[in-house]
C-alpha cells in the first residue's frame, strides 16, 4: 500500500507539474556554453512543432491547438509567419500565438519566414524592423519570458549544390543580422535569437568559419544557429550538424521525416538517426532542441494530419512518430569512443598522430561517415552500406570499421603514413593522445597538391580545441587546409608535403592546440567541408623550460631535467610553490615573489617530481626531472 501511495504521488506531482507548464519549470533560458539550459543552469532540450503558414489557421487559430500540442509532450511550439506568402504578416495572430503558449505554459518560437526570395535583405522583407520592434515591445510589456527568435528562416540562393559554395549567403545574413538584432536588444537585451545559416540552414559551420562579430549594441543578445533537415533525402549533411555541435550552440528549428519537398513518403530510420544525433551523440556533446514541420493537415507527408484531419486528429505516418518520439521525454545519449591505441606525446618532441588509430565505437561515437554510391558500391543515400573506402580496405585493415583510411604512399605501406580520404561534408574522427604537458602547441598538416573546399576543426575534448599564438581564445575555429605547392583543383593527389592550416578570414593570425592539462586527451578533426585528404597530422613539441600562460600565467623553470634538484624558478605574479614527489608528499613549500629569479637547491633523489604553482591567476603544474 505504501509502494502504492508513492507511486501515486508521484503521478499527482508530475500532472501538478505538467499543468504549471514547462515554462514554470524552467524559466528563462539561457545558454551555458553552447548548451541551451534552464534558467537554474540544467540543459534542456526544447522540442515539438512548427506551424505551417498562416493560411492553416484552423490548425492553431485558439488557444486549444497549443494545449493539444502540450498533451501530446511538446514543450515548444513554433510561429512560422510566412511574408510574402498567404495573408503576409499578420501581428495579431502572432500575438495571439504568442498569448495562447504563455497561458499553457509552452516555449514560443517566433520565426520571420523568408524563403523565396532567399535574400534577408530584400525588399520584400522590409518590415522586419517593425515586426521584431513591435513583437518584442509586446513580449517586454507582458512580462513574457518563454519566447525565443528565429530572424531570417532558410537564407538560400535558389541552386543545388554542396553548402560550402555559398559563403556569400552568409554575408548576405551577417548583413542583416547586423540590422536586425540591436533592435530585439532594445526590449530583449538578454534575448536568445536563432540566426539562418546558408542553404536551407545547413551550413551551420559559418558560424565559427566566419563569426558574427558582438557590437555593444546587442553584445548580451544569446546567439544561437539553425539547422534544417529532411531526413529521407538529406543524411549526407547531417555530420554538419554532428561536428558543428562541439563548436557553436544550435538550434534544430525545423525538420521532417520527408525529402526536402515536405512530401515523397516517410524514412523513419534516417529520423531515428537525427533523433539520435539531436538527443547528445554528436561530437560535442550538445543537447540540441527541435521544431518538427509541420503541425498542418495540408496532407503532405511531413504534415501531422492527413487532409483534412485536424479536427478529429486524424494523425498521419509522420504525426504518429513525432508523438511517439515526445512521449519518451528526455532520451539523451553520448558519444562513448574507446582508444583502439592511446598515442603518446611526451610534449618535448614532434609528435606524429597515427591517423589510422581512430578510436573504436564506431559510427556516432569514435567517427562520423558518409559514403556517396560511387565510394561505396550499393550504398544509398541514407548511408547504409558504408565502407573504407581508402586503400588500407585491400589489406583487410580494421574491418568492420568505415571511416576512409588510405596510404600516402601506395607502393611503399610499411613506411607510409596513412591518410584520410574521400572526405565529405561534416565527417569527424576522434583519437585518443596522451600529453605530457599541459601547454599551448603548434602544429602542421600533410596535404597534397589538390585543392577542394578543404575547411575543417580540431576539438578536444569535445570542445574548441584552437587559441591564438598568444593564448587568446578565438571565435575562428575552422582552418583552411592549403595545397602543399599551390595546386588547384587540378592539382595532383599524390604530391604531398607539410602546410600550416590557417583561418581565411582571420588569415594573419597564427593558431595553437591547447591541451589545459597533462595527461589523456581525445582531438578530433571536424570536416567542415569536402577535402582532398589529410596525410599526416604532426604537433610540435617544445622546450618546456617555460610553462605556457595557462593557470597561474607565465612560469619560467630551468634546468630541467635538473641533476640533484637544483632549479630556477620565475613567475608573473606573487605565487606559492610546492614540489611533489611520485607518492605525492610535498618535498618543499614556499613562496616565490613576481619578477624575481629563486633558486631552489632541493637536494632531491633522482626522479620524477610535480612543480605546483599557485597565485590569484589560478594554479599551474610541470613536471621536473632529476637526474
Amino acid at each position: 500500500m505504501k509502494k502504492l501511495l508513492t507511486l501515486v504521488s508521484l503521478l499527482l506531482m508530475f500532472l501538478q507539474g505538467n499543468a504549471a507548464g514547462f515554462v514554470d519549470q524552467w524559466g528563462r533560458l539561457k545558454l551555458v556554453g553552447n548548451q541551451l539550459c534552464s534558467q537554474n543552469g540544467d540543459p534542456i532540450q526544447l522540442r515539438g512543432w512548427s506551424t505551417h503558414g498562416s493560411w492553416y489557421k484552423h490548425c492553431y487559430n485558439d488557444k486549444s491547438a497549443f494545449e493539444k500540442m502540450k498533451n501530446e509532450g511538446a514543450n515548444l511550439a513554433r510561429i512560422a509567419m510566412y511574408i510574402t506568402e498567404g495573408d503576409g504578416v499578420d501581428e495579431t495572430w502572432v500575438r495571439n500565438c504568442i498569448d495562447w503558449t504563455a497561458q499553457v505554459g509552452l516555449y514560443c518560437l517566433v520565426d520571420w519566414h523568408i524563403l523565396k526570395p532567399g535574400n534577408p535583405n530584400d525588399g520584400s522583407y522590409g518590415g522586419y524592423a517593425s515586426f521584431f520592434r513591435n513583437m518584442t515591445s509586446y513580449v517586454r510589456e507582458h512580462n513574457y519570458n518563454h519566447v525565443l527568435w528565429e530572424i531570417c528562416n532558410e537564407p538560400n540562393e535558389d541552386v543545388e549544390g554542396a553548402p560550402a559554395k555559398f559563403h556569400h549567403v552568409w554575408d548576405w545574413v551577417k548583413k542583416y543580422a547586423y540590422n536586425v538584432l540591436p533592435i530585439i536588444a532594445e526590449n530583449d537585451p538578454n534575448g536568445i535569437v536563432i540566426i539562418g545559416t546558408p542553404q536551407w540552414d545547413q551550413d551551420v559551420t559559418c558560424a565559427f568559419q566566419d563569426p558574427i562579430e558582438k557590437k555593444d549594441s546587442f553584445k548580451d543578445l544569446q546567439l544561437m544557429y539553425s539547422f534544417h533537415h529532411y531526413a529521407a533525402d538529406q543524411q549526407r549533411y547531417l555530420g554538419i550538424l554532428s561536428g558543428a555541435a562541439a563548436f557553436v550552440p544550435i538550434f534544430i528549428t525545423e525538420w521532417g521525416l520527408s525529402s526536402h519537398t515536405g512530401d515523397s513518403g516517410v524514412d523513419t530510420k534516417a529520423g531515428d538517426h537525427m533523433l539520435l544525433v539531436a538527443n547528445g551523440k554528436n561530437l560535442g556533446g550538445q543537447i540540441i532542441s527541435w521544431a518538427n514541420w509541420s503541425w498542418s493537415d495540408k496532407g503532405e507527408s511531413s504534415g501531422t494530419f492527413t487532409g483534412g484531419g485536424y479536427s478529429n486528429m486524424s494523425f498521419s505516418e509522420s504525426g504518429n512518430y513525432i508523438r511517439q518520439q515526445l512521449k519518451k521525454g528526455d532520451n539523451f545519449a553520448y558519444c562513448q569512443p574507446t582508444p583502439y591505441k592511446e598515442q603518446e606525446f611526451d610534449g618535448w618532441n614532434d609528435f606524429l598522430l597515427d591517423l589510422g588509430a581512430y578510436d573504436e565505437g564506431g559510427q556516432d561515437n569514435a567517427y562520423f561517415d558518409y559514403d556517396e554510391d560511387w565510394a561505396c558500391s550499393g550504398n544509398d543515400k541514407n548511408n547504409t552500406k558504408p565502407c573504407n573506402a581508402g586503400g588500407t580496405k585491400d589489406d583487410n585493415f580494421r574491418p568492420k570499421e568505415f571511416f576512409d583510411v588510405g596510404y600516402v604512399d601506395k607502393n611503399n605501406k610499411e613506411t607510409s603514413y596513412k591518410n584520410l580520404g574521400y572526405i565529405g561534408n561534416g565527417e569527424w574522427v576522434t583519437y585518443t593522445i596522451n600529453v605530457g604537458y599541459a601547454g599551448d602547441y603548434e602544429f602542421e598538416a600533410f596535404a597534397c597538391d589538390h585543392e577542394d573546399f578543404n575547411t575543417f576543426a580540431i576539438a578536444v575534448d569535445g570542445k574548441p580545441g584552437l587559441v591564438t599564438d598568444k593564448g587568446e581564445e578565438t571565435p575562428f575555429q575552422a582552418l583552411y587546409l592549403p595545397t602543399c605547392n599551390g595546386g588547384d583543383e587540378n592539382g595532383d593527389y599524390d604530391v604531398w608535403g607539410w602546410v600550416t592550416p590557417y583561418s581565411e578570414y582571420n588569415e594573419s593570425q597564427k593558431y595553437r592546440i591547447r591541451f589545459d592539462k597533462e595527461g589523456t586527451h581525445t582531438i578530433s578533426f571536424a570536416f567542415l567541408t569536402s577535402c582532398s585528404g589529410l596525410g599526416s597530422f604532426k604537433i610540435k613539441g617544445k622546450d618546456h623550460t617555460a610553462v605556457s600562460d595557462l593557470g597561474a600565467g607565465k612560469v619560467s623553470l630551468w634546468p630541467n631535467p635538473t641533476e640533484n634538484g637544483s632549479f630556477n624558478l620565475t613567475v608573473d605574479a606573487d605565487a606559492a610553490v610546492k614540489v611533489l614527489n611520485a607518492q605525492g608528499a610535498c618535498v618543499y613549500a614556499g613562496n616565490v615573489e613576481a619578477g624575481v629569479t629563486a633558486q631552489l637547491s632541493l637536494n632531491l633523489a633522482a626522479g620524477v617530481y610535480i612543480v605546483s604553482v599557485e597565485n590569484e591567476k589560478g594554479v599551474s603544474t610541470q613536471k621536473l626531472v632529476v637526474k
